[in-house]
């Protein structure tokens, strides 16, 4: 797949627009519930961090979203909310979301066009609009260079989370130490802009991360988490991440209740951290 670097990056603070995408909805699906607006700015968060616009062997365009089959409930989610695509299994690790038809690549190519976050993710999907444009032929769709900037109101960044984010809490060795964290990772320079946004709605800092050209989102202590704790409290994770939000909320509760100052009590919380990311 072709990535094309020449995008303008021009960011727009008005929202997520989803008429085009409603209008062409109804129409295929006139006695189905239509997806929600906190749906579907949550699935282009989770499809900027999972999904793939993908140009098979013949150019011909394909929607997919990967994930670990121990969470394959969240792709049959999304396939149930929209009423069409496919679940199938990948190996016997990964699972995948699938979209290949034209008529459903369609109502996508509405939804995403002039909706992204991210401008490396915009510009696969301008590879990926070119190649629709290409197979339809009868019906142009311009392209919308505008980049969407996510705010604490919009259902985005749970999205996002939900496929990249990652709640921690370590207690360290037998001191009375711990690091207490929230981070999301996301790769190349030209994305920068936005983690360094979010870091004005959630707080934190964005540094390189040890893997290459990846920079990384941490806001990092017990004190520093009002802002997070507001928004995910209103947007409600949808993977197992909701199970592990769940537990890290619990143990930021002891930490400030003070649970890790004593060495019994601090044994069971240690224990409780560990299994915050647990894929149980």
């Amino acid at each position: 797949l072709t990535i094309l670097h020449t995008i303008p990056l021009v960011t727009v603070p008005s929202g997520f627009k989803f008429n085009l995408f409603y209008s062409l909805y109804v129409k295929r699906f006139p006695n189905t519930k239509i997806p929600s607006k906190s749906f579907l700015e949550w699935l282009i968060g989770f499809t900027e961090g999972d999904g793939s616009f993908v140009l098979n062997s013949r150019g011909t365009t394909v929607f997919v979203i990967t994930q670990s089959t121990s969470d394959i409930q969240i792709l049959h989610y999304i396939q149930q909310t929209l009423g069409f695509g496919r679940v199938i299994k990948q190996g016997q690790s990964t699972s995948r979301f699938v979209v290949e038809d034209i008529a459903s690549i369609t109502l996508l190519v509405a939804l995403f066009n002039g909706n992204l976050v991210f401008p490396l993710k915009q510009s696969s999907f301008s590879t990926f609009l070119k190649a629709f444009n290409n197979r339809v032929k009868d019906t142009q769709v311009m392209f919308i260079s505008t980049l969407i900037t996510p705010t604490l109101n919009d259902n985005w960044l749970c999205g996002f989370t939900d496929a990249e984010g990652c709640f921690t809490c370590s207690l360290l060795g037998h001191s009375k130490a711990y690091r207490f964290r929230y981070k999301l990772a996301q790769l190349g320079c030209v994305n920068i802009s936005v983690l360094n946004h979010l870091t004005t709605l959630i707080g934190g800092v964005v540094k390189p991360h040890s893997a290459k050209e990846v920079n990384e989102l941490t806001v990092n202590g017990v004190r520093n988490m009002t802002g997070l704790f507001n928004y995910f409290d209103r947007h409600e994770l949808q993977t197992k991440k909701a199970k592990s939000y769940k537990l890290w909320r619990e143990v930021h509760l002891s930490l400030i209740n003070g649970e890790h100052l004593l060495p019994e009590s601090r044994a069971v919380l240690k224990a409780k951290a560990a299994t915050i990311n647990s894929n149980k």
